[in-house]
């Protein structure tokens, strides 16, 4: 691949159906490691995960996949890998036969195929179940076949549709660790979510588009940083909500207090990071007992808001 060529060129694309607009004048340019794809349901991500994938043609502008339109030309999809939101798979086959007819369809003997199988295979943690029957897969590990599935002819670009959506924490914990290492080997990797946490915990590099426009892109850490700056709950629970609220208002980080509920404590802040940084010292300091610390305001619907200038 060219250092002047990105995997991912996206330039003024637009595409709409009818009056309604599934994205409007989008560029962005993607390249190597691990990117987030962030929005609510209806901001535009499956849109452009569709033109990415040639499913869609822009209505305007272009897209280019390691720099050749994927519309007029499919040899871009040798080397890309598709993980859909799509459920269906053949029950009644094995991870193994399953991934193993896939790396057949791409020209592999049957030794190839079977070894490459094996290998992604055991890449996703699944060697071990590998001769099971999917229909008797867990969620996550139906989604952990698809991403084996997607690897199995060794892409240079790995596109995934909201992979971790339905899965149970230890596999949400197994594929984003799948994803990260992906990414540190130098494959580009663009995952959809509408999920900030999720995100957040394989990548700092993000796209945020809303109502199908682009509304940012870049590292997740600069723009919150400028998220910080906002006005911020910190929703603590605790057997003692006033005493520890009295320990807390003198704080300089802190602005307010509330009692939203019984046993709860709301805690209001301009600057997260300070008041996070206290939070030990008076907790401790209080004597009280905190069996839970919240940011409700640490999402993507707050972020969504400070972006487009909306109130906290």
């Amino acid at each position: 691949m060219s250092d002047k060529t990105p995997a991912v060129l996206v330039d003024q694309a637009s595409k709409w159906y009818g009056e309604v607009i599934g994205i409007n004048d989008v560029s962005l340019a993607i390249d190597g490691g691990v990117t987030g794809v962030l929005g609510p349901n209806g901001a535009g991500k499956s849109t452009l995960f569709k033109l990415l994938m040639g499913r869609l043609k822009p209505s305007q502008g272009s897209v280019r996949l390691f720099g050749v339109d994927p519309w007029t030309n499919t040899a871009p999809y040798r080397r890309v890998g598709y993980v859909s939101e799509s459920e269906r798979m053949y029950d009644w086959m094995t991870a193994l036969d399953f991934v193993t007819t896939l790396a057949r369809l791409h020209g592999m003997t049957r030794e190839e195929a079977t070894a490459r199988a094996e290998h992604v295979l055991d890449f996703v943690g699944l060697s071990d179940v590998q001769n099971k029957e999917l229909g008797k897969y867990s969620k996550g590990m139906r989604q952990r076949v698809k991403i084996a599935h997607a690897l199995v002819h060794d892409p240079d670009l790995i596109i995934l549709d909201e992979p971790l959506q339905g899965c149970d924490p230890i596999a949400r914990t197994s594929i984003m660790s799948v994803i990260r290492e992906l990414g540190s080997q130098g494959k580009t990797v663009i995952i959809s979510s509408h999920i900030l946490e999720e995100i957040e915990r394989i990548t700092e590099q993000i796209v945020i588009l809303h109502n199908g426009r682009l509304l940012a892109l870049g590292n997740l850490h600069a723009i919150r940083a400028l998220l910080d700056k906002h006005p911020h709950r910190i929703l603590l629970t605790c057997d003692d909500p006033r005493h520890l609220a009295s320990e807390f208002i003198s704080e300089d980080p802190v602005y307010g207090v509330r009692f939203p509920e019984e046993g709860k404590l709301e805690i209001q802040t301009n600057d997260l990071s300070a008041a996070h940084a206290i939070l030990p010292r008076v907790i401790v300091d209080s004597g009280t007992d905190v069996s839970a610390i919240e940011n409700p305001d640490d999402n993507l619907e707050s972020l969504l808001k400070y972006l487009i200038g909306g109130d906290s």
